[in-house]
């Protein structure tokens, strides 16, 4: 009887039930059935009533007709079996080739209709291809194209629908998938590593091996293949030194070299600079696994992490097992912060205030925390403070107040990346807060104290060279806040908001030059700085330190170079401009004779200024002992100081 045509007919017998509180039964019989037009078909149904009590719609039993409000309604057969996949996971294939997926789907009934469900590692959705019956019982296989497999790994899982609708997944866990390592005989970087020819600063960088190289090679090993034997006047290899100072007040005590071994495995990356630029590459690998998340182990301290698959990683895939901050930074010729993704064959620095796991989820179909827009609170301001010297730069680096700021250390004062090569370097110290840390690149303070001065200071050992600092986001502040400039070693101050760009040429002698950061009301600014000086009414020469000067020597291409001070003799030499003044500043013998020039023609701005002489001429020669004169001379006006140098 179709169950189906039962669900609309309407009964042409009327069946009496008797009743009574005392009795009840059970009546069966037989009956023909007709459609209400007239029409019919004919065959014997059981009826099952109970006399005496009425039914509710669809109440019954399996098998059986219901005899309700006019209607006969029959129910589904009593059981389905849901299908049965049986499947192992395949073992690594190769790149490049296509791959046959099999397995053994059963079912209680015929008609199971199956689909493999696959992508590419990094990608956040999944194609069907259908799965298809071959020869032997309930055997089914289908092809994944070789275009798919990469290095970057295949995803996938099974699907399997019976002809009543149950569908089964395998693997049987929600969202789950299997992981297929693709092996490689070759890979390469997709950008070359810069060559150290063209400026020493700009050629480290951070490089990892995205994959799990067969043998587990040393990073030396590796490297050497490209690059030939260790040679540091050709390449060299650094990490971070698990016992690194934390401050980064001995730069040659945070790096340690690895003129052989280095750890290029997964996740890890370590510091590169060579004087050719080549492109890093290696041999046989397979991709790392995606069905887990990837573990790597963080040091209290400095850290050098990478991302250990073969393709962009999100940073909002990443977390910390302390539910901390993930604060990152790579290293593009200067520290860059990364708020969005981990680039494969990149290195990052991160730094972790105690022993901590990084985790790394692969699975971009599974959800993640939206990131949450900055809501800006009235009176806030952020200034950004860059620094550059030469081709060095340092230029995230940010001063500001906060509703979230407090007066002391919290989550918005990050940490200064320890620098390497020729580098400059801004931090705001602050050993009295008693962290692990001692230097922040950012320091954000309580929104409710309008007045605030901060420290730091400016590091660099390029040597000869002038730094310039520029301040950005000035216009944020409240239009009557004054913010003011103090180079603590001039004792001079600078009005930011006439003049946003500080220059100075620093002393090799000296580790970091110093200054304070005075922003609020203009009582307190100028409380703050009553005891600096600020633009002459005259230009000014003064005289030369230290008087007399005396020598030292430097090294290059090093990331552990020689302290400053030891080598070429140095003076500083100081002068002030009432206004914007075209300057030249010469050394001249006592015949007279013009042997070096510290400035020529060179266009300053109003205030006081700071230039060094390195005891050479315009040759490179070192001069001899002796006295000397230095002169400036700003168009008519020309003035002379005595100096002496010693060697």
């Amino acid at each position: 009887m179709n169950a189906k045509f039962l669900a609309c007919i309407c009964c042409c017998f009327v069946v009496a039930m008797i009743s009574t509180a005392a009795f009840a039964q059970t009546t069966v019989t037989n009956f023909e059935q007709s459609m209400a037009a007239g029409s019919g078909q004919s065959g014997a149904v059981t009826i099952v009533a109970v006399v005496g009590q009425a039914m509710p719609l669809g109440e019954g039993s399996s098998e059986q007709v219901i005899l309700s409000g006019g209607f006969f309604y029959t129910l589904p057969p009593s059981s389905n079996q849901p299908p049965s996949i049986t499947h192992t996971p395949s073992t690594p294939q190769l790149q490049g080739q296509p791959i046959v997926i099999r397995a053994s789907i059963s079912d209680d009934k015929t008609g199971v209709q199956a689909t493999l469900n696959y992508r590419r590692g990094g990608v956040a959705n999944f194609s069907q291809l259908p799965m298809m019956p071959i020869a032997g019982a309930n055997n089914y296989e289908t092809t994944i194209p070789s275009g798919d497999a990469t290095s970057r790994g295949v995803d996938y899982y099974i699907v399997a629908i019976d002809m009543d609708g149950v569908q089964v997944r395998k693997p049987d866990a929600g969202g789950s998938f299997y992981s297929m390592q693709i092996q490689v005989t070759s890979e390469a970087k997709p950008t070359a590593q810069p060559g150290a020819g063209n400026g020493e600063q700009t050629a480290y960088r951070l490089i990892s091996v995205p994959l799990q190289m067969d043998n587990n090679p040393s990073a030396t090993t590796v490297l050497e293949k490209i690059f030939g034997p260790y040679d540091d006047t050709k390449w060299r290899l650094f990490g971070l030194d698990p016992n690194a100072s934390q401050n980064l007040s001995e730069k040659e005590k945070v790096y340690t070299e690895f003129r052989s071994g280095g750890d290029l495995s997964p996740g890890k990356s370590l510091f590169l600079i060579s004087r050719d630029g080549k492109t890093i590459s290696i041999g046989a690998a397979k991709s790392v696994r995606t069905d887990p998340e990837f573990q790597i182990p963080l040091q209290k301290g400095h850290n050098l992490i990478a991302t250990p698959f073969n393709f962009d990683t999100p940073k909002n895939k990443l977390r910390l097992q302390s539910g901390g901050t993930i604060d990152l930074q790579t290293y593009r010729g200067n520290w860059v912060v990364e708020n969005n993704n981990l680039s494969p064959w990149e290195g990052y620095y991160l730094p972790v205030v105690n022993e901590d796991v990084l985790l790394v989820n692969p699975n971009f179909s599974s959800s993640a925390a939206p990131a949450t827009a900055e809501k800006t609170v009235s009176g806030e301001w952020k200034i950004r403070i860059l620094a550059q010297c030469g081709e060095a730069a340092d230029t995230y680096n940010f001063a500001g107040v906060s509703a979230a700021g407090e007066g002391g250390w919290d989550g918005n004062d990050l940490v200064e990346a320890p620098p390497i090569g020729d580098y400059v370097s801004l931090y705001f110290p602050h050993a009295e807060w008693g962290k692990f840390f001692e230097r922040y690149r950012e320091d954000i303070r309580s929104i409710a104290e309008p007045n605030q001065r901060w420290r730091f200071a400016v590091e660099t050992n390029i040597i000869n060279k002038i730094v310039t600092l520029r301040f950005e986001g000035l216009q944020d502040m409240a239009g009557d806040h004054e913010i003011f400039l103090v180079d603590e070693a001039m004792q001079y101050k600078q009005n930011l908001r006439e003049n946003g760009t500080y220059q100075y040429q620093p002393r090799r002698l000296e580790s970091a030059t110093d200054f304070t950061l005075i922003a609020g009301k203009a009582d307190f600014v100028a409380a703050q700085t009553a005891n600096a000086q600020g633009i002459p009414n005259d230009f000014v020469l003064e005289q030369n330190f230290p008087n007399p000067f005396w020598s030292a020597a430097t090294s290059r291409f090093v990331a552990d170079a020689a302290p400053r001070g030891a080598g070429n003799p140095e003076t500083a030499i100081r002068f002030g401009l009432p206004k914007m003044s075209v300057v030249t500043i010469r050394i001249i013998d006592l015949n007279g004779r013009e042997i070096a020039t510290v400035l020529d023609r060179v266009e300053l701005p109003a205030g006081l200024h700071q230039r060094i002489w390195n005891g050479r001429d315009d040759q490179g020669r070192a001069v001899a002992s002796g006295i000397y004169f230095y002169q400036l001379q700003v168009g008519n006006f020309m003035t002379t100081k005595k100096l002496t140098l010693m060697r």
